[in-house]
């Protein structure tokens, strides 16, 4: 095939070509939409504040060797003694348990807030005070889930635990960073 016959028919595929896609550019070729057109409404109510949980205080006991006994109550969440300026405020607190008898341990899930006082206090940059607390943190816890508090305290302490938060950092050495 000589050279111009080649360049002769390059250049009328390419323009058939161009035609092509063209004509199906301008509907020669049907374009496509789905099938169905589902209507949805949907309305969510908006609010502000803060999240509060809806879980009760627990309260479960172990036996020595570890077997679950009935008849462990949070009896109340009972007081806080408190001071400081806002801001800078410290809380100690007092949870007062009923544990069934041959108790060992005891775990419990307690939200602070159910205690009484008065006074204000922002839980963001609280932390418990480790010195002087009488319970270990369990599951995983960790004060960015204060005002709630998961531990695990020793059966002589059973009638009250007692711990200190303080409202922002103040130098003591904390359960929690």
């Amino acid at each position: 095939m000589k050279p111009a016959r080649f360049v002769a028919l390059a250049l009328a595929l390419l323009v058939g070509g161009s035609l092509g896609v063209a004509a199906a550019d301008h509907g020669v070729v049907e374009s496509t939409s789905a099938a169905w057109s589902d209507r949805a409404h949907v309305a969510a109510t908006v609010t502000a504040g803060t999240w509060k949980t809806t879980t009760s205080s627990t309260c479960v006991a172990y036996g020595p060797n570890g077997q679950t006994l009935a008849g462990c109550t949070v009896l109340g969440t009972s007081r806080y003694d408190g001071w400081g300026e806002p801001g800078k405020q410290t809380r100690n607190y007092y949870l007062n348990f009923s544990l069934p008898p041959g108790t060992s341990t005891y775990s419990f899930d307690v939200d602070l807030t159910t205690v009484a006082g008065t006074g204000s206090w922002s839980w963001k940059t609280a932390k418990v005070v480790r010195d002087g607390a009488q319970f270990t943190p369990r599951g995983g816890w960790t004060c960015a889930e204060l005002p709630r508090v998961r531990g695990t305290g020793p059966s002589w302490y059973t009638q009250t635990i007692y711990f200190q938060v303080v409202e922002s950092d103040n130098g003591s050495a904390t359960m929690c960073s």
